[in-house]
C-alpha cells in the first residue's frame, strides 16, 4: 500500500491509498452491495432525520456482523485513521449506476442535521472512501473548492478529515459525479468525535424537537399560576418569550426539594459537546466587567490577585438549547415539577483570587438552576458555599463533567473564600416552574 498525501490547502488534509484493499476482497463486497443495496438517504430537515433527494441517486447496503471480509476492512480502516472503531458509523457500501450521482455535499453536519444525528456522538472528523471497482467513464469524486478530482481506481482508499470539534470545513466540500458508462462501487466510512451511539443521537433529537414543540405552545395566551408559601395563587407570565413568575419578594417563595440541592454528573454527551463549544471559543473569552464599575457582576465577584477575575466566552443559540433540552428533564425530575427554560448564560471562567459573594438569584426567573463544571486548574479544590433550607452551610466541591442542582433563588450561595489556581470554568442554566 502506497500512502500519498494530495491536498493540506484550506485546512484540508487529505490523502490516497493505493490497494488497500485487494481484488479478492472487492469482488465479496461488490457482490454484497449489488445484492441487498436499497436506494441512499440523505440527512433531512427539521425533525426528519433521513430523507430522500434528487441530489443522491445511488443505492446503499450494510453488511452482516458476521461477514469476515467486511470486518477486516472495518479494523484496517480505523486502523490506519488512528480512532477506534467505537467512534466510527458502521460500514457501508454503495452502488451508481449509469447516470447516477451525488451532487454537491458535506459529509460533516451542521444546522437540524447536527441536532438529529450529532447530540451524542458528535461530529463526524474524518471520511475514508474505497473505490471497488475500475469505472468505464465517469464518477470521479470532485472537490471542487480546492481544485482536485479523484478517478476510480479499484483498491484505492481516498482518505479526508471533515472537521476539528464542532464546525465542519467547507472546502471539503464534494460531489461524486455522474457515471457515464458502466457501474461504481465504492465503500465509505465516517468517524465521530465521541463513541458512536446512533441510538442516543435520535433520542436527544426527539426529546429537543419535542420541547422545541412545546415551547411554541406555551408561547400562546396559555396562563400558568403557582403557589406561594402560604398557599396564594401567583401568575406565571410570559414577556417576550421568557417565563416570569411574578412572587413580591424571594420570602413568599416555597421551598420545592428536601434539601434544595443536588450534586450529579452532567450528562455525559451534553458535557463533551459543551467542552467542545468551551475548547474553540477560549480565544473569544472576554473579560466579564470593568472593575472600576458598578455593574452587577462587580457587586458579587471581585479579587485581590487580578484586575479582572473573570472572563465569559458566549454561546450560541444552537448551544444554549442543546444544554436547555439536555437539562430540562434532569431539572424536573428532581423538582418534580414543569419547567419553562429562562436564562443559559456564558461558559465564565474564574481566576486567581477570585470570590464570589453569598447571594441568591433573581427571584422571577431563577427559580431552578443547575452550575455546571466545565474545566479547571487548581491549586486546591474550590468549594461552592450553599445553606440549606434550614440554613445550614455546606460545601460543595465540583470535578469538571459534574454539575450542582439547586433552588437558586431562595438558597443563599456563592464561593466565598479566595480562589487558589489558574482558572475554574462553569456555566450556568436557569428555569421556573409552571405547576
Amino acid at each position: 500500500m502506497v500512502k500519498e498525501l494530495i491536498f493540506n490547502t484550506k485546512g484540508v488534509e487529505i490523502y490516497t491509498i493505493s490497494n488497500f484493499v485487494n481484488d479478492i476482497e472487492c469482488e465479496h463486497l461488490c457482490r454484497h452491495i449489488e445484492k441487498y443495496s436499497k436506494r441512499s438517504s440523505v440527512s433531512g430537515d427539521g425533525a426528519t432525520i433521513h430523507t430522500y433527494s434528487k441530489n443522491r441517486t445511488s443505492s446503499s447496503a450494510s453488511f452482516w456482523e458476521n461477514d469476515t471480509i467486511a470486518n477486516l476492512i472495518d479494523k484496517r480502516i480505523a486502523d490506519e485513521v488512528g480512532s477506534p472503531l467505537s467512534h466510527s458509523e458502521p460500514l457501508y457500501g454503495h452502488l451508481y449506476k449509469e447516470g447516477e450521482q451525488f451532487t454537491d455535499h458535506t459529509d460533516y453536519f451542521n444546522e437540524d442535521s447536527y441536532i438529529n444525528h450529532c447530540l451524542s456522538s458528535g461530529q463526524r472528523t474524518w471520511t475514508v472512501m474505497i473505490y471497488l471497482n475500475d469505472v468505464e467513464a465517469g464518477g470521479n469524486t470532485e472537490f471542487p473548492e480546492i481544485g482536485k478530482s479523484f478517478s476510480p481506481k479499484k483498491g484505492m482508499a481516498v482518505i479526508w478529515k471533515n472537521a476539528d470539534g464542532r464546525d465542519g470545513n467547507p472546502a471539503t466540500l464534494h460531489s461524486g459525479l455522474p457515471v457515464l458508462k458502466g457501474e461504481k462501487f465504492i465503500l465509505t466510512k465516517w468517524f465521530r468525535e465521541n463513541e458512536f451511539n446512533q441510538e442516543e443521537d435520535e433520542r436527544l433529537s426527539k426529546l429537543h424537537h419535542d420541547q422545541k414543540a412545546s415551547v411554541k405552545e406555551e408561547d400562546t395566551s396559555e396562563e400558568y399560576f403557582v403557589l406561594d408559601k402560604f398557599g396564594n395563587q401567583v401568575e406565571v407570565v410570559n414577556i417576550n418569550g421568557i417565563y416570569h413568575a411574578t412572587y413580591k419578594s424571594k420570602e413568599v417563595i416555597p421551598a420545592i426539594t428536601k434539601e434544595g440541592f443536588k450534586k450529579m454528573p452532567i450528562p455525559k454527551s451534553l458535557y463533551h459537546r459543551i467542552l467542545s463549544f468551551y475548547y474553540e471559543g477560549i480565544e473569544n473569552a472576554r473579560p466579564e466587567f470593568d472593575p472600576n464599575g458598578s455593574d452587577h457582576v462587580t457587586q458579587f465577584i471581585s479579587s485581590k490577585e487580578v484586575d479582572y477575575p473573570t472572563a465569559l466566552i458566549p454561546l450560541t443559540g444552537e448551544i444554549i438549547s442543546i444544554i436547555f433540552d439536555n437539562l430540562q428533564e434532569t431539572l424536573s425530575q428532581w423538582s418534580g415539577k414543569q419547567l419553562a427554560r429562562t436564562h443559559c448564560y456564558g461558559i465564565r471562567t474564574y481566576k486567581r483570587g477570585a470570590v464570589l459573594k453569598k447571594h441568591t438569584d433573581g427571584f422571577d426567573t431563577r427559580i431552578i438552576s443547575a452550575i455546571l463544571n466545565i474545566d479547571q486548574k487548581v491549586d486546591e479544590p474550590w468549594a461552592l458555599q450553599i445553606d440549606d433550607h434550614q440554613g445550614i452551610e455546606h460545601e460543595v466541591y465540583l470535578e469538571p463533567g459534574e454539575m450542582v442542582l439547586y433552588e437558586s433563588a431562595i438558597l443563599h450561595h456563592g464561593r466565598v473564600k479566595p480562589f487558589k489556581g489558574d482558572y475554574f470554568t462553569n456555566l450556568f442554566v436557569h428555569y421556573v416552574h409552571l405547576n
